[in-house]
């Protein structure tokens, strides 16, 4: 009795023990995501987050899409529904993010692994959090790199959904595949393209009998493309012409968004130190996952050691590893060549369709979402990271076969909030095109919507004095402005409609061409009205002559109504420099007949 006795003790140590960091790793996840979301009411972009805000505010002001989306339609409700409160929609943003990426990852767990649900439900959510690294650059506002993510979610979830029993489960996963691809075909349309060929391989090789149901999700996407094509009007040949006209403005733009530069091998660039610590990370996974059954104590006692690390680096913010973007790629990576060498290859040697189409797919996943970008694919695409790991999850899926679901998945787990929190927390030091350290930020600043938002003190005097200006100077909401001093966030702000484009970019080649060309599709009533910011010792701004020219307008036309005073911000505005808004003098009518003249006197090439 005595040896049946302590095995039995052993076992129920064991549960024990493992329902503890089971527990602790979903405290941990609430813990990620509340801070996440805690934080959501802090910093602003000066520039990113106002061409968002400014496109979702109003996409129908706008008859070119540079770059060429329509991610302004598909959050235009919301933002309506939101009031334009910022800090609301970021929040939604973020839970949308972690939701899906939660259901994704619980599908992945329940098809491949022999888990019970409550522990695939704590497990999945403490993978899934990695889905918040999307947001370390400061992208919570609704976006189209968001919207790109969450729209590859929803297809893996809609294939997933699609190989279960039921009908009604079957039905609603293509429906969703349909959804995801209009909604990526709105994020950015190379990614959709890319979408496609993804789901029909995945088909084509592993579910033909779904052949029927691929092709009712591509007429599901189809029907929202021309249903939202006839609402913004012109039909699919009116979208067709700005998809071209919005590719030759960012082509123009000469800031290495061409055609051609889209298919490209960006090669991982790192360094020994995260080269370290990958393989450090993959090492003490595969030991805990391999010999943890031997050492059941100490391998839950440095479990729970990460965790309460990762619980301390997001409420306290030291940084004692600073993981960077590419070592969340070769983490799951190391772990999973690491794992070929167990039992001589067994890994490898039981592998199934299934599961070697889904590694595959989740491996690939982050670069399309990057296709088109001008940024590395490798940065663009550590926004997707979720999905290195749930190839990871899916290659390793085998030994669920060996009794050891439990054993793999929960160092896994705890490993990805490592590295969410480490990512998340440097974001937070550092965050990007903000001034340093968002948890000192302490200036609450009211903004459009009556929302309210935390900011450095410098940005919120800047922004404050700004609007305050402006209004004095007679500003008015809506009144259109011509941003030539590379602030669109400030446009937002002062709650004004910036023509030509949401962001007339700034510090490109072609800066001052995509601007000419922008403002020439604006009605000559509208620029002969608006008012003007400068920014003539500012970083990235247009040139002033060259473009109030295209418009048949003078500085000598206005008169400077306001002078701002920019902070320094780092990574954006280097040094401190005055921008100066300026209001027009000029009668109306005698504005928009120079405007005409100068537009019939400008050579076709520039029309």
């Amino acid at each position: 009795m005595l040896p049946h006795n302590n095995f039995a003790s052993g076992r129920m140590s064991s549960v024990l023990l493992d329902g503890t960091l089971i527990a602790l790793s979903a405290v941990t996840t609430a813990i990620l995501f509340v801070w996440l979301l805690y934080y959501s009411s802090y910093g602003l972009n000066p520039s990113d987050e106002g061409f968002w805000l400014n496109s979702m505010a109003d996409p129908f002001a706008y008859s070119i899409k540079i770059p060429p989306n329509f991610f302004g339609f598909v959050y235009h409700w919301p933002y309506k529904w939101a009031g334009g409160d910022i800090a609301v929609l970021r929040i939604a943003n973020v839970t949308l993010t972690m939701a899906l990426a939660w259901l994704l990852s619980f599908l992945t767990v329940r098809h491949l692994w022999m888990v019970g649900w409550p522990h695939a439900v704590a497990l999945s959510a403490g993978i899934a959090s990695l889905a918040l690294v999307a947001f370390y650059w400061g992208a919570l506002t609704p976006n189209y790199y968001t919207l790109n993510l969450q729209s590859a979610l929803m297809v893996m979830i809609g294939l997933l959904l699609g190989d279960r029993p039921g009908r009604i489960c079957r039905a609603s996963g293509w429906i969703l595949v349909g959804l995801g691809g209009w909604c990526s075909f709105m994020a950015r349309p190379a990614t959709a393209a890319a979408l496609a060929l993804v789901v029909m391989i995945y088909v084509v090789t592993l579910r033909r009998k779904s052949l029927l149901s691929m092709f009712g999700a591509a007429l599901i996407a189809l029907a929202l493309l021309i249903a939202i094509a006839q609402f913004i009007g012109g039909g699919i040949t009116g979208l067709v012409s700005q998809l071209v006209d919005g590719t030759e403005g960012i082509t123009l733009l000469d800031g290495g968004h061409k055609i051609s530069h889209i298919l490209r091998i960006d090669w991982l660039q790192t360094s020994r130190y995260q080269l370290a610590i990958a393989v450090l990370a993959a090492t003490a996974l595969l030991l805990s996952i391999f010999m943890g059954s031997k050492h059941k104590l100490l391998t839950s006692l440095s479990l729970a050691a990460v965790l309460i690390v990762t619980i301390a680096i997001a409420l306290l913010g030291p940084d004692p590893i600073s993981i960077k973007l590419p070592t969340l790629f070769l983490v799951p990576v190391f772990a999973s060549v690491g794992a070929l060498f167990y039992r001589e290859g067994m890994v490898l040697r039981t592998q199934t369709p299934t599961s070697i189409g889904l590694a595959l797919s989740f491996l690939v996943l982050p670069h399309m979402l990057a296709l088109s970008s001008r940024v590395d694919y490798w940065i663009v695409g550590s926004d997707a990271c979720l999905f290195w790991m749930l190839a990871a999850v899916s290659f390793l899926s085998p030994l669920a076969g060996h009794g050891r679901s439990l054993a793999t998945l929960l160092p896994l787990a705890v490993l990805a909030q490592l590295l969410t929190a480490s990512v998340l927390n440097i974001y937070m030091l550092k965050p990007w095109r903000q001034m340093k350290d968002l948890r000192a930020y302490t200036a609450v600043t009211s903004v459009p919507g009556g929302g309210r938002l935390v900011l450095s003190q410098p940005f919120h005097d800047y922004l404050v004095t700004a609007r305050a200006q402006a209004r004095a100077a007679g500003l008015q909401g809506s009144t259109g402005v011509v941003d030539l001093s590379n602030a669109p966030t400030l446009l937002y702000i002062l709650e004004t409609r910036a023509l030509g484009l949401p962001w007339l970019f700034g510090g490109y080649p072609g800066s001052d061409a995509v601007a000419v060309k922008a403002l020439g599709l604006e009605n000559c009533a509208d620029l002969a009205k608006a008012w003007v910011l400068i920014a003539p010792e500012g970083p990235r701004h247009l040139d002033e002559s060259d473009v109030m020219a295209s418009f048949g307008a003078r500085q000598a036309d206005y008169v400077a109504a306001a002078t701002f005073e920019a902070p320094i911000i780092d990574g954006y505005y280097p040094n401190a420099h005055s921008q100066f808004l300026l209001k027009p003098v000029r009668p109306a009518g005698l504005a928009e007949q120079s405007c005409r003249e100068a537009r019939r006197q400008r050579p076709d090439s520039q029309k």
